[in-house]
């Protein structure tokens, strides 16, 4: 009988440790630009959290994905990232927010804001990002795999 309480206590602790590691991160789901982006940053960090977590539980975390954001004021260049999924660049027009998104594949866009401010954004062949703003301030997230 002792053989048996000490099998099912390590089952219990082994599915309990799986159970708390595997987080449900929330979908994300557009419905304003402005929310839509806050969703994907939220659910993205939620994943690289819950990579983090099995990383500490002794597991390799293999292509975790993490985000990066950055205030753009003037020209911005970020460092070497070892892969670039794709940057989100948002700008605020008024009432409004206003995004571009550049993947490595598409690496260039613009967004106007208002009284003809204009931010760009490029991802570039050595896996950096860079992001430029005039008259106006914008954010670039930046979406890269571990």
């Amino acid at each position: 009988m002792n053989r048996l309480s000490l099998i099912t206590f390590v089952l219990l602790l082994f599915f309990s440790a799986e159970l708390a590691s595997g987080q449900s991160c929330p979908k994300v789901t557009y419905s304003t630009e402005s929310a839509t982006v806050k969703s994907l940053v939220a659910t993205v960090n939620c994943l690289a959290s819950a990579e983090k977590a099995k990383a500490a539980h002794g597991e390799m975390a293999k292509g975790a994905f993490l985000v990066d954001s950055f205030q753009i004021v003037g020209p911005q260049h970020t460092r070497n990232y070892k892969k670039v999924v794709l940057a989100i660049l948002s700008v605020p027009a008024g009432n409004e927010i206003h995004t571009a998104v550049v993947t490595p594949d598409n690496p260039q866009a613009s967004v106007a804001a208002t009284a003809g401010a204009e931010c760009k954004a490029n991802v570039n062949p050595d896996n950096t990002v860079e992001g430029q703003c005039n008259l106006t301030g914008g954010t670039l997230y930046v979406v890269y795999q571990n």
